[in-house]
Formats: C-alpha cells, sequence, structure tokens
C-alpha cells in the first residue's frame, strides 16, 4: 500500500492512499477509491472498512437501497413496472396490490417473509375464493404471481438472496357452474332488436345509441375500442373498420393491450349502411353546433364519449326492452355466440376479438363450443353418406 504525506493549507499533515476495491459488478470497471487519515495507521483502517463495505455492498459502488419490508419493496418495484403497462391496467393493478397483497405480506421483515407463509395465505386465497366468499378474489392464481414477481424483483435487486414464492402450490380452481359468460339468446337478441327498432330515431340521442349498440353487436368490439373509432378507421366502402387504439379510462387513446388487438373486422352490408345514415346525421349535427368532428362516438360535449354515462343510459334502454343487463360486453359475447353458433372457425374469430391466444377464445365461448361439438356428429354422417 503506498501511502503519501499531505501536507493541508493550515499546515496540519495527514496521510492518504488509493485503494483498489475489486471490479464493479453493476459497472464492470475496475473500482477504487481515496481515503485519508490523520496517521499511517489510521489510513490502514479506512482502507479496509471501504474494502468491507464494498464487499458488503455486493462488490458494488452505489449502495443498495435501504429496504427492509415488503411495503417497501413493493414501492420500489412499482416505479418501475408501471411504466411498462398501459393506464388501464396501472389502476387495476394498483388496486389489486392495494386491496389484496399489501394487507396481508405489507408488514412484513422481507428476511422473514418464508415460502410456508405465503403457502399459508395462497391457499387462504383459495379456500375464499372457491367458497365463493364476498369480497375473495376470484383469480387467487393471479395474486400469486404478482407477489411473485414482487419478490423476485427484490431478487434482482440483491435485496433478497431467494425468491420464497417460487416453491409455492397453487391449489386447483374449482368449477363455479353459477358463473356464465353474460350473453343475449336468439329470443333475447330479437326482443332487444324489435326494442331498438321502436325508438324514435329522429331524436339524435336515441339514434346515436342504436347506431352504437348495432356497430357492438356487428362487430364484437371492445366498448372502449369503440368509442376511440375515427372515421379514418371506418373504411365504408370496403366494409373495414380498422381497430388500432382504444379509450382509457383517463379519457386517452392508447394501442390495444396487444398486439393481436391490432385488427380488421369486416362488417355487414346493413351495418354500413347505417355507419353512412349516422355519418351523415353526425355532420348535419355538427354543423349545427359549428364544429367539424372527427370521431365516430362523439357526445360534441367532449371529445370523447365517457363510457361510464353511456353505461347508464344502456342499463335503461335494458331495463325499457324487459331483457337481462349483460353490459357492454355482453354485446361482445353475443356478436362471438352468434358467430360461433353459425359455424366460424375458432381461428376466425379469435382474430376477429383480437384474442391473443385461441385458449382464451375457447376457453370464454365453451358454451358455444360444445353446442358445435354436438353438430360433428351430423357432419360426421353427412360425409359418410356422401361417400
Amino acid at each position: 500500500m503506498n501511502i503519501t504525506e499531505y501536507k493541508k493549507k493550515n499546515g496540519t499533515i495527514v496521510y492518504r492512499t488509493s485503494v483498489y476495491l475489486g471490479v464493479d459488478r453493476l459497472t464492470g470497471k475496475k473500482a477504487r477509491t481515496t481515503v485519508t487519515a490523520s496517521t499511517k495507521k489510521g489510513v490502514k483502517v479506512k482502507a479496509r472498512q471501504v474494502q468491507l463495505e464494498f464487499e458488503k455492498n455486493g462488490h458494488c459502488v452505489k449502495e443498495k437501497p435501504a429496504i427492509t419490508t415488503y411495503r417497501e419493496l413493493v414501492a420500489l418495484w412499482w416505479e418501475s413496472y408501471k411504466n411498462t403497462i398501459k393506464p388501464n391496467s396501472q389502476q387495476s393493478m394498483e388496486g389489486i396490490v392495494r386491496l389484496h397483497i399489501l394487507p396481508v405480506f405489507g408488514d412484513y421483515k422481507l428476511d422473514r417473509l418464508s415460502t410456508p407463509i405465503i403457502q399459508q395465505q395462497v391457499n387462504k386465497w383459495a379456500d375464499n375464493a372457491n367458497r365463493g366468499v364476498k369480497g375473495a378474489y376470484a383469480n387467487y392464481s393471479f395474486l400469486n404471481n404478482i407477489n411473485r414477481r414482487i419478490l423476485q424483483y427484490g431478487v434482482t435487486m440483491q435485496l433478497l438472496q431467494h425468491n420464497p414464492a417460487r416453491d409455492v402450490i397453487v391449489p386447483r380452481k374449482q368449477q363455479n357452474k353459477g358463473q356464465k359468460v353474460k350473453f343475449f339468446s336468439n329470443q333475447e337478441l330479437k326482443q332487444f332488436l324489435d326494442y331498438l327498432d321502436s325508438l324514435d330515431q329522429s331524436n339524435y340521442g336515441d339514434f346515436f345509441d342504436y347506431v352504437l349498440y348495432k356497430t357492438l353487436l356487428a362487430t364484437g368490439c371492445r366498448i372502449g375500442e369503440a368509442l376511440a373509432l375515427e372515421w379514418s378507421d371506418i373504411d365504408l366502402d370496403s366494409g373495414t373498420i380498422s381497430v388500432t387504439k382504444t379509450l382509457n379510462r383517463y379519457q386517452e387513446t392508447n394501442t390495444p393491450k396487444s398486439e393481436s388487438g391490432l385488427r380488421d373486422i369486416e362488417i355487414d352490408k346493413a351495418t354500413v349502411l347505417l355507419l353512412k345514415q349516422y355519418k351523415k346525421r353526425q355532420q348535419a349535427q355538427a354543423w349545427k353546433l359549428g364544429r367539424s368532428v372527427s370521431i365516430v362516438f362523439t357526445p360534441f360535449t367532449t371529445k370523447y364519449a365517457y363510457a361510464c354515462l353511456l353505461r347508464k343510459r344502456l342499463q335503461k334502454h335494458f331495463k325499457a326492452a324487459g331483457v337481462p343487463d349483460i353490459s357492454f360486453h355482453g354485446f361482445r359475447h353475443t356478436h362471438a355466440t352468434i358467430m360461433l353458433y353459425a359455424g366460424i372457425e375458432a381461428k376466425d374469430l379469435q382474430y376477429r376479438l383480437g384474442h391473443s391466444n385461441i385458449a382464451m377464445t375457447l376457453n370464454t365461448y365453451v358454451h358455444a363450443t360444445r353446442e358445435g361439438a354436438k353438430k360433428a356428429v351430423s357432419i360426421f354422417e353427412a360425409a359418410i353418406s356422401n361417400l
């Protein structure tokens, strides 16, 4: 160790040396520091201290975050994770963590959170969900995945030596026969369509609702996708709607949740004709207000319509029509069910709905795929008879 003597401006003599710490694991560069003391022995003591601190910090110059509790780890993880998801998902995930994860793990010290503790909680989530306890979160496997992701972030940040959630066994989900996809039966759909036809379409508000509902039924679009549509997204000559964005809860548009959400949907001639009529009515309404419009389902008072306000109107229409409240998403399920009953291939329906994988389509519409499977016998009989 090369220790040099240094005389300060006030005449005091001090001793200084450059200490090689090792290779920084974060930067891959050689790390050095300088220590100063009033004696040569003091320099040697300080040199040893900085080397020990470097090793204790995981062979890194920068100090690790002072994180000791699970709640602190969640805050650190969220700052990185929130920017990787869209606004709708941000709010949803924040609520799930705040309501379901933090209340059970938040106060634990990281070094005290063990696999048995987590397993016990996952078992409790599963038991409550499978027994239908009020307030229980049905997708407890998702809760476990979030917790595992958070703790793995702690491992990555060298705050934990291992992830205690990795070895947790998630109990099997019990089938809930009472839980069904909401959609209109043929009779209910006919009843609702007859009701729509009875509306006073000279009233622009009723006509707006009429066109929106018919478009959702004809395309299977999500309500956020429909409200984000611009007229430039609709080719009325070729009968195609291009879905490229969705309206989030902050009244902003962003790309669909996954790449599969980007798609072109073919629409029938009746829907094309209806949209042409609506476009003319909308333009006439806009001219009265001295405006020009580019958004298909704009309420004029704001650029984009608020789904929550439209939902209240929809509930009134359902009640007046005497049909079940299937919500806006029920139109999407009704569209998919009709298409499957009509014989569309599951892969084609997957594209039309913008599902990221075919399993999602088949699992969601198992009632329709089972009905289609029943037809397989008659198809086989017809094929044999035609040999």
